[in-house]
This record gives structure tokens, sequence and C-alpha cells, in this order.
């Protein structure tokens, strides 16, 4: 029986009819990269539901697989050779209502003839910023959810390594409905490797008779690069065949790129107390356990202000940080700590400052709950699996009776509002959840929801301040055109390579956006961080001018004129 044989680039998909096989070869060295079972195909729903094997035909640059399975489900997947890689989608039709809650882009039982994978993640106390994962040695289980809190939310895509030959896996669109890729093999065989849609009873809803099309996931294969330049070879993929914004395209700003002093680093300083490393744990921390958010006043940011002017250091923008507003959740200046925040903006404006807050469009702390309206609420009022209420940033009401009225208090320069210059945002890892789907089922999905919400806010910053700023903290293909500046986030030792390898990450996955070095604790290599910033034109945020530490075993002292003088010399 005639094989079929379908190429792209360096791979071959190649159909055995005998065997009913197909499998992925790498046809430059003539290896075998990865051997389905038979009668399976990529994108087909789990085996158990499966009543009829693939029925399978080569068209001009195109693998046909059609089937029909219990669940009366007929689906065509289709893997396309598009020249450089190839293209994997499957449509599905529904003779009856049904649930999905997981995708299998490959059949269990898959075979890898790979050794390992790559999960970019950011983690603490490492400048690695993935793990090692084997694949032949005991169990490699892994997702691209954001349950670490780190750069959420991650793209759904892999990486698998065979010496030098890497085999990328991507979906070139932010799935709606999906929250992340699982994968979970054991010995060279998969377990999983599924898009999740949610566990039972929170999954997506197919209706009968309506056709549904699955994201579309691109595979290529690199060759003597590193895992970075697989994944920017990605993000060129999507910006040629305008999947996302071609990033030349985006209007920058000459002054998101000045030096930043940053109010958190001093704040912890001043209270003698850090908070934990981990992001979960600080989340976690009630209010009063939470000293570093009430040094935060007025005449702490103006002291700080006449100290950039009288140290001339090269300092033009002051980030308020956690801490200006009432609580998480209630954006109004804080009563006490803020009584005039628009004079101080003012003051700070003429002084040729520019004046930027962190902000949080996810987080709602229990002090702030009593702001909310009821009709905001994502799912009805449900709290997430962290116990919090949420905002649905997908319905109308939500947007025109709160977050159009908040940026419009936040950034226009009319009277009764601040006039401020832009946002950080942060902390909103692990909060879009599957089981709290949002109103419009168009917003459903991780990756998707955050694109959504993020273009909603950036339009709104943008109404009021044509360059306002958004200092993001995400490496996300979908999200690159909404960040206008990417930071390393927070580094909880002295170890400047933390700060390359994660700009190095965020640069391979958020194409053409400007990276900052987010804030160095000690003295302890600070000279070394500050010129590695400059030799990878990243710009700093500088988060001490009061307060400092020899390392990470010191006390706090005073800032010295060395100190001011490095800052002076480096920046």
């Amino acid at each position: 029986m005639t094989e079929y044989h379908l190429s792209a680039g360096a791979l071959t998909f190649r159909y055995l009819p005998a065997e009913a096989r197909l499998e992925l070869i790498d046809a430059e060295r003539h290896e075998r990269l990865l051997l389905f079972p038979p009668n399976t195909a990529p994108l087909l729903p789990a085996a158990a539901e499966r009543c009829q094997p693939p029925v399978v035909e080569l068209r001009e640059q195109e693998l046909l697989f059609t089937t029909h399975t219990a669940a009366g489900l007929r689906v065509e997947t289709k893997i396309r050779s598009c020249g450089d890689h190839f293209a994997l989608s499957s449509s599905w039709l529904p003779i009856a209502d049904y649930e999905l809650t997981e995708l299998p882009l490959f059949p269990a039982g898959t075979r890898l003839g790979l050794y390992q994978l790559v999960n970019f993640r950011n983690r603490h106390h490492t400048d690695q910023v993935w793990p090692e994962l084997p694949l032949g040695f005991g169990e490699c289980r892994t997702d691209t959810y954001s349950g670490d809190w780190q750069f959420a939310p991650h793209p759904t895509a892999l990486l698998l390594t065979k010496n030098r030959t890497q085999l990328f896996v991507g979906a070139d669109s932010a799935p709606v409905g999906g929250y992340g890729f699982y994968f979970q093999c054991h010995e060279y065989t998969l377990d999983r490797w599924i898009l999740h849609y949610g566990d039972p009873g929170c999954g997506l809803e197919l209706k009968a008779g309506t056709a549904f099309t699955t994201p579309t996931f691109r595979l290529f294969l690199r060759r003597g690069e590193s895992a970075f330049d697989a994944y920017t070879a990605f993000g060129r993929l999507l910006v040629r065949e305008g999947l996302i914004p071609d990033p030349t395209a985006k209007p920058r700003f000459a002054w998101h790129r000045d030096g930043v002093y940053c109010t958190w680093n001093d704040q912890c300083a001043r209270t003698q107390s850090l908070p934990p490393a981990d992001l979960q744990a600080q989340a976690a921390l009630a209010e009063s356990e939470q000293p570093f958010l009430k040094v935060l006043d007025e005449a702490f940011v103006r002291r700080a202000a006449a100290l950039i002017r009288h140290e001339r250091l090269p300092l033009n923008t002051i980030l308020l940080d956690d801490g200006w507003q009432i609580a998480r959740g209630h954006w109004e200046p804080h009563p006490e700590r803020f009584p005039d925040l628009r004079r101080l903006v003012d003051d700070l404006h003429r002084d040729g400052f520019r004046v930027v807050v962190w902000w949080n469009w996810a987080e709602i702390l229990p002090e702030a709950e009593s702001s909310l309206v009821p009709a905001h609420l994502l799912a009805g009022g449900r709290r997430n699996r962290h116990g919090r209420l949420m905002r649905d940033y997908s319905k109308p009401e939500t947007q025109q009776e709160y977050l159009i009225p908040l940026f419009r208090r936040l950034f226009s320069s009319e009277p009764g509002c601040f006039d401020l210059d832009g946002v950080k945002t942060d902390f909103l890892a692990d909060k879009v959840h599957p089981e709290l789907p949002p109103a419009d089922p168009a917003w459903r999905g991780e990756e998707n929801y955050f694109r959504r919400v993020s273009e909603l806010f950036l339009r709104e910053l943008r109404r009021h301040k044509p360059d306002g700023v958004h200092i993001g903290c995400a490496g996300n293909y979908f999200l690159a055109h909404t960040i206008d500046l990417n930071r390393t986030y927070d580094v909880a030792n002295s170890n400047p390579r933390e700060h390359g390898n994660r700009a190095r990450m965020l640069r391979a996955t958020t194409p053409g956006t400007p990276v900052v070095m987010d804030m160095h604790v000690p003295r302890e290599n600070l000279r070394d961080y500050l010129r590695q910033a400059r030799a990878m034109d990243a710009s700093v945020h500088v988060g001490q001018l009061f307060l400092i530490r020899d390392d990470l075993f010191s006390p706090f002292e005073p800032m010295t004129e060395a100190d001011y003088r490095l800052l002076r010399d480096e920046l």
C-alpha cells in the first residue's frame, strides 16, 4: 500500500496505511520524532470515544483525517504544509450537545523520539527560566497554565529538544475557552498532551449542529539554536502571517524608557519587613500583615522627588507602587495617605516628572468589597478558587459603569481627575478560571480574557493620555501589542542573571516590546546589574533612594553619596 508523505521544512509527516499509523520524521537526520498509535491522529477526541478508525486522504499540501465518534461528533483533522512549518487544526460537528473538557493535541500512547521538554517559566532564586524536564526518566509533568503566578498568562506553547534539534509546538491564537496546555509522559510515551477547557461541568459547551473549530497549532523544527531563538521564531511567524500586530507599527514614546523610581523596595526597607518571594504567599497576606503598604504617603513621594533632584539622578518617572489606593480593588487614593493626589501629581509634573501607579484589574481584597456593584461581578458573585470576588469585564455594564469612568478619573486632566501618566499591572496570574466563565462566551479562556481586558484598558488609558504607558509583566505573544514596557519581575536575591534571562524570555515571547530590568535589591552585584541592563539595551527601575543593604544578610542602612554616584554613572 502507498505511503503518504507531507513535508514542511525539515519535517515530514508519513502515514503508513499497512499499519494505520502516522509518524513525524526529521527528514534531514532520518530520525523519528513522533510515533502515533494505530488508527489515531492529532486533535481527535479522547480515545475511549472513538468508534471508527480515521479515513485518511492526501490532498495538495494537506493530510486529512476523518472520523466519527460514539459521542456523536464528526471530526476532520487537517495537517497542512505551510512551507517551513505545519499547521494542525480540527473541525467538529456535534450531532448532539457536547461538553468539551480537554482537547488532545496528540493521542495518549504517542511515542516521543526526543529527550527533553522546555516550558518557559519565570522562577525565583535561579537564572534558569525553565526547569529540566527529561522525557524518558520516570514521569514528566508540566503545564502552561499560570498557576505559578509568574508572567501570566503563559503562551500555549512547548518545545521538545533532542541534542541541538528543537521541535516547537504552539497555538497561533489566544485560545477561546482554553486554559493552558497540560503535558504528562513517562519513558518517552505520552500520557496526555491536552488543551484544558475545564473539568466536567465547567467545560466548553458545543451545541448540536454548530460546527466547532479548534485552535490551529504550528509545528516547526529548529537546529543549532537556543530555546530563546525557537520562541522568537514563533513570534516572527505570527507577525509574518498577520496573526499578531506588527510590533514595528506600534507607536513608541521615548519617555517610557526613561529611568524610573519605583517606591516598593523603599517601602519594604522602611518597615524592615520583606514580603514573601512567592507571589501567592504575598497575595494571601491580610492587610494587617503588610506594613509596607502603610508607609507610602504624600510626604514619602515628595521626599523622593526632592532627593532625585538634589542628587541629579536620571530618574524621570515616579511609580507609586501598591499602597497608594484604599485597597486592591478600590482604586481611589487613600484619603489619609494621599488626601490630594491631583495636587501632588501637578507638582511633580511641574518638576518634570511623570507619575505612574500600580494597578490590578483582577485582585479585590475583602477591604474593597463594600465598594463593589453586584451587577459588575463575575459569575453572579461567586468567589474564585482563592476566595476572592472578581469583576466581569466582558459585561458592557462593567465597562461603561466602572472601568471607563475609573480610567477617566485616573488619567484625564479634567477637574476632579488625577492626570496620571500610566499603570503598572501586577499580581494577575491564576485569576481566570474555567469554573467562573465570563458572561460573554467570546471572552472565555485565560489568554483570551487577558488579551481582551488588556486591549480594553489600554484603549481607555490612551483615550485620555495618548502617550500613556502600560508597564506589564507578561511573556505572551498575544499581549505584546498591549504592553509598552515589559518588566523582568521581582528578583528575590542579588543574581543579575535572573534579570538577564527573564529579559531574554520576555523578548522571545512579546515581539518588539522593550524590556525593563526590575528592581535590584542589595548593593551586592548592583554595578553588574546596571551594566547588564545597558548591554542589553534595557531600561531600569530603581527601587531604593533612602535605604539599602550590602547583601541579603545585612541590615538596611541609609544610602550614601557613593550609592548615588553609582546610579549617576551607570544609569
